[in-house]
This record gives C-alpha cells, sequence and structure tokens, in this order.
C-alpha cells in the first residue's frame, strides 16, 4: 500500500466570526491588520460598482506623498483601477529610479539579481493588490507572497507549496488574455508580474473593489521570507496611509479568511498606526511618469467594473449572473468549435457551450473558499481550449477576481499541451532551457511525455516543486523544477525561478522587465500552444472523446479545490446531466479523461509516491449534503 505525497494540504474555507455590516464610509481608524470596520457594507459582488475619480487618485498620491516623506525618504507610487489600468504613476523626487530582485534564499538564476525601475515594480504591486481581490476577499502583496512560496506557511519547514504557487508568472504583456492600448478596456498587463513585496494594498469605495495602490522606495523587489513575525515594512505603512478613506472592509482581509485552517495575512501594520498631518502635500505634474504601454504622465479616473468601457461586461449563462471579456461590445472569446480531428472528434460549439455552462452552474453551487461570508458561491472565470490550446470559449461568475481570467486560459493550455502525444518532443525544443526537463520527467515516472497519460494542472504542478515530496526540506526537486539553493549549482529554484515554468517565458519576462514598450507575440518560447504562458497549480483539465484528446478546460478563482472541482466536476456525466445537457458528451465519462489514463495511475518508481489528479473538495455544494461530490467521476 502506498502512501501519497501529493495529497491536498489546502482545502480552503472561510472562516471567523464577521462583524455586524454597517453603512458608513471609510475610515482611518478601526479594523484590523489594515482593514477598516467603517468600509463594512456586506458587499459579496452585489454592489453597485464604483470607479475612483482623478481627484480620487490625486488624495491617494497626496497622501502617500505626505507619509513617505515624513519618514526621510522619497518614493515611487502607482495607482491601478480594478482591471489594471494605471490612473498615476508617480515619482518623488529623489526616489530610487530602480529596484533589485532578490528572493532572500540565495537562489541564482531567473529574476534573481535583476534591477527593474521602480515604475515597474509599483504598477505590478498595485495591480496585484487589485486582481487578487473582489468584494468578497481583500488581499495584498503580502498576501501574494504567502502563497506562491516553497511552504505553506513560509519560513515554516517541511510544510506543502504555496496554494497559488506559480501564480506569480501571469498577467503578462506577451499574454493574449492582457489588453495594451489607448482604451481602458482589460486586463491589463502587469510588468513584472504578480508582485510578493509588501507594499501593494486594495483601494474601496462603499465596500466595492475599485482598484489599488503600490509603493516602491526601499530597492529590494522581494517577498516576505516568514510569516509568524510582524513586520514593520515601511512601503506597507505608506500603502496604508495612502488608501486612507479607501479602506478594504474589515470583514473581507486576508486575516479573516483562512486556508487550511490558518488565516491569511493582509497587512503587519494597522490604520491606528497610521497618522498623517492635517495638510498634505501637493504633488507636482512634473513627478507624473510616462511609461509606454502602462501610463500617460497623467491622472486620470478608472472605470467602472462590468461596464463594456472595462474589458469585462455583465451578462448571464445558465441562469447565473456572469460576465465575458470584450474590447469594444464584441466578445472577445466566442465559443466556437476546435480544429479537426481525425474522425471529427474534435469539440463542436455546441460542446463547448454545454461545458461554460456546466462549469458555471458547478461553481454557482460550489462553497466559496477564499470569499466572505461563508456559504456563498464560488466565483471563477473559465475557459474551454482545443487540443492545441486556441480559446474556444470563456465565461466568468460576477465578481470573480481579474487574475483568473489570464490564468484559467494558463492552466487549460498547461493540461492539453503536456497529455498531448507530442508534448515531449514540444516541451524539449524549447530553446534557453536550464534542465533537461523531458528527460528529468522520464527518469522520475518511468514513462515517456507522449500522450499516454491526461495530466491535469495539479499533477503537473506536483512534479514543479522544489522539494520531492512536495515541502519536505533536502528532498531533490521534481523533474519540472530546479534544486533549491544549498542542494544544487548553476540555476536554483525560488519564486524568481520556477524551473521549466519560468524557462519557457525567459525571454519575454525580461523583455517585458526591461524595454516595457516592447511586447512579445508569444510568452512561451515554443510558440501558442502556451500563448500566455504555464501554470503550475490544480484547475486545468484535459479533455477527451474515447482516448482521443480534444481539448482542455481551466478554472481560476476561489480555492484550488473549488477550482479543480468546477473543471472536472463541470466536465463530468454528473455535471453535464445537471445542467441539462444528458446527451452531450461519453455516457459514462462525459468529456474526463479515461480513469485508467489519468496521472495518478503512473506507477511511479520511486516507493510511495505518487501523483494527484483533481481533487475536489469534501461537501463542496451549497445546502447539499454530498461530502463527495467527485466521487467515481
Amino acid at each position: 500500500m502506498y502512501r501519497p505525497f501529493f495529497r491536498s494540504f489546502l482545502v480552503a474555507t472561510a472562516s471567523g466570526a464577521l462583524v455586524s455590516c454597517g453603512g458608513g464610509g471609510g475610515g482611518s481608524g478601526g479594523g484590523q491588520s489594515g482593514g477598516s470596520e467603517g468600509a463594512n457594507y456586506g458587499c459579496d459582488g452585489g454592489c453597485a460598482h464604483q470607479a475612483l475619480s482623478a481627484e480620487d487618485v490625486s488624495t491617494i498620491l497626496r497622501q502617500a506623498a505626505t507619509a513617505t516623506r515624513e519618514l526621510g525618504t522619497a518614493g515611487t507610487f502607482a495607482v491601478v483601477d480594478r482591471v489594471g489600468n494605471v490612473l498615476a504613476l508617480y515619482q518623488m523626487t529623489g526616489a530610487n529610479p530602480t529596484t533589485t530582485i532578490n528572493g532572500g534564499i540565495g537562489a541564482a538564476g531567473g529574476l534573481e539579481g535583476a534591477t527593474v525601475a521602480s515604475t515597474l515594480a509599483a504598477i505590478s504591486k498595485a495591480g496585484t493588490g487589485a486582481y487578487l481581490s473582489s468584494q468578497g476577499n481583500a488581499f495584498s502583496t503580502r498576501t501574494a507572497s504567502q502563497i506562491i512560496q516553497e511552504h505553506y506557511l513560509p519560513g515554516q519547514s517541511n510544510q506543502p507549496g504555496g496554494p497559488l504557487f506559480g501564480v506569480q508568472f501571469s498577467q503578462l504583456s506577451c499574454s493574449d488574455v492582457t489588453l495594451e492600448g489607448s482604451a481602458m478596456a482589460g486586463p491589463r498587463p502587469l510588468p513584472l508580474g504578480f508582485a510578493g513585496d509588501p507594499g501593494g494594498l486594495p483601494l474601496y469605495k462603499s465596500g466595492d473593489l475599485v482598484g489599488a495602490i503600490g509603493v516602491e522606495f526601499d530597492g529590494i523587489y522581494t517577498i516576505d521570507r516568514g510569516v509568524s513575525d510582524v513586520d514593520s515594512n515601511m512601503e506597507e505603512k505608506v500603502a496604508l496611509a495612502g488608501s486612507i478613506g479607501f479602506e478594504a472592509p474589515a470583514e473581507r482581509v486576508g486575516d479573516n479568511i483562512s486556508l487550511a485552517g490558518r488565516s491569511l495575512r493582509f497587512a503587519d501594520l494597522s490604520y491606528g498606526e497610521v497618522t498623517l498631518p492635517e495638510t498634505l502635500d501637493e504633488i507636482s505634474d512634473a513627478n507624473l511618469v510616462r511609461v509606454s504601454q502602462y501610463s500617460n504622465g497623467q491622472i486620470r479616473g478608472g472605470v467602472p467594473f462590468g461596464s463594456v468601457a472595462s474589458g469585462f461586461a455583465d451578462t448571464s449563462r445558465a441562469g447565473v449572473p456572469a460576465m465575458f471579456l470584450t474590447n469594444g461590445g464584441a466578445a472577445r472569446f466566442p465559443t466556437r468549435g476546435g480544429r479537426g480531428l481525425a474522425g471529427g472528434a474534435q469539440l463542436s460549439a455546441a460542446e463547448v457551450n454545454a461545458l461554460l455552462d456546466s462549469a458555471i452552474l458547478t461553481a454557482h453551487r460550489a462553497r466559496a473558499a477564499i470569499r466572505t461570508p461563508r456559504d456563498t458561491s464560488a466565483r471563477v472565470s473559465i475557459f474551454v481550449v482545443d487540443d492545441q490550446g486556441t480559446p474556444l470559449g470563456f465565461t466568468r461568475s460576477q465578481d470573480a477576481p481579474v487574475f483568473g481570467a489570464d490564468v484559467s486560459l494558463q492552466k487549460a493550455r498547461t493540461a492539453a499541451l503536456f497529455s498531448s502525444p507530442d508534448a515531449g518532443a514540444v516541451l524539449g525544443s524549447a530553446p534557453g532551457l536550464a534542465r533537461n526537463y523531458v528527460g528529468e520527467y522520464s527518469a522520475f515516472s518511468g514513462v515517456n511525455l507522449d500522450g499516454s497519460y491526461a495530466f491535469d494542472s495539479r499533477s503537473i504542478g506536483n512534479m514543479a516543486r522544489p522539494f520531492t515530496p512536495d515541502g519536505i526540506d533536502g528532498t531533490p526537486p521534481g523533474p519540472f523544477s530546479l534544486p533549491y539553493p544549498g542542494l544544487g549549482v548553476g540555476s536554483t529554484w525560488s519564486v524568481f525561478n520556477t524551473g521549466l515554468q519560468f524557462d519557457l517565458i525567459a525571454a519575454a519576462v525580461f523583455s517585458s522587465a526591461t524595454n516595457p514598450g516592447a511586447s512579445a507575440s508569444s510568452c512561451a518560447s515554443i510558440g501558442g500552444r502556451l500563448r500566455n504562458g504555464a501554470q503550475i497549480f490544480a484547475g486545468g483539465v484535459p479533455l477527451y472523446r474515447g482516448g482521443t484528446l480534444i481539448g482542455a478546460i481551466g478554472v481560476s478563482g476561489d480555492g484550488i479545490d473549488q477550482d479543480d472541482l468546477t473543471a472536472f466536476y463541470g466536465a463530468s456525466r454528473r455535471g453535464l446531466d445537471y445542467a441539462g445537457y444528458t446527451g452531450i458528451g461519453d455516457p459514462e465519462l462525459g468529456f474526463n479523461a479515461p480513469k485508467d489514463r489519468r496521472a495518478d495511475h503512473i506507477d511511479l518508481p520511486q516507493p510511495q509516491l505518487r501523483l494527484r489528479y483533481a481533487q475536489c473538495p469534501e461537501a463542496p455544494f451549497i445546502r447539499d449534503n454530498d461530502q463527495n461530490g467527485c466521487e467515481g467521476l
């Protein structure tokens, strides 16, 4: 009897008693870890969408600049709206123009040691605060740091990796989901991807997420390596000062949301520790910075989320409130059939429509993981692709976090490619790899990467961790990862150098970091199969007709097990039947992989080790006593 080492450690549930909801505006007092009791409006996706005005943005900049000056230094600040439009980019006279990337563990390779513009760091920090948050949750760059490292919780040994391990390499300018140009439709790219450096906080008005602020001035772009202490981070303190009047609701901050029974971190300081003088410093137009594709060097207002102008337009699907991506009114990713396959095995447009309906209904039934209040529906983004990673359709729940749009497509494409007959050949041909990843996989698994097995993004992620078993210090890396510093020479693992995932997009990331006006045609060096890069955490599942790979579905937004549930159950016979599509898909499997082809059936040479495949949460559905919704699928 083997013992599974790739078990899910992170069954995410919202917890904590909620304070009473109330009216009132934002205030600088009360709350915990950066949240404000006065900002609690009880919003959970249903509150009217607001927007930051140019006057709001000016106030935020004045508050941040005043707080920074009182610390005796100068800083760089970015303010973005919910879809990532840079509403202002401001650099105080004397501010450090650059910052150096340092993961804090002595790693080599990847982005480690790179020097980048402070303006780009501030934009990525602001964008992270906006993209990870919603009306139901408020997350910061400190939260992001906690959930992307080699251990959860960071600083504690022999703990599995973070639940969003690898998400930092998303939202890139080379993605076909992010948008550039003069219009304000999003999602906009983040020049360095997601940030884990404290100093990025979301901004709220009347309980609605309207954007975020990012602060950079200490010259080090890093992560929080420990959560057992309380930092007095000055960039975070300035971000809190800048957000006064636009505070996150105390009910929604990460401290009131738990993963595996442990609360997340939002900020190590509270508003009670931040003071500003009655008269704020003025700001100078001469210090507003223009950066190609990001900032026009002016202060402007944002756009309300859910409007056509925002790029995320409200609609409904299968009777559920939904959204679609748009750039001017029409859907950017309309439903269509896949490329032709032998015997007509390809997905039809009708089948794609059925999969999207089934998935969004599954999410609507599912109990949210990283939102408050408890027992509300999960909010996710959903992409379906064909076997070559071509998008065939998209939908998303209302109020799902923005980051999921790009990440759901990454997950779908990753599952499709790694499950393909030519996966080994395609990945092995990529230039500039730090390691023979395909050869390492064959040695690890005892089989070739040739389509013999179906991989979901969870099983791929199992093999992309720096320790094997996951989180066990001193053990070797997975075949798609790199050695941990001290366990190898040359290129070594860090959150800025994840292995195959980063190597595939390295050229595009360096281009974005050094020349933000130039965007690559594809993030991955292998071309369109991973057009927006690979993703290595749960929520992407390959789709089959019989034994033929025909595509994949990717889901991202509200907890990794909820992502798996939405993708796997949504593509199953049970999920399709619930959605009313009893005649579509295989009579037993729907569109899921044959059971004996799934990666958890690989007999690994190492004793007591196995991969995981599509793990669903216990008691997944609201007001439903079914404890094992995915059993037997």
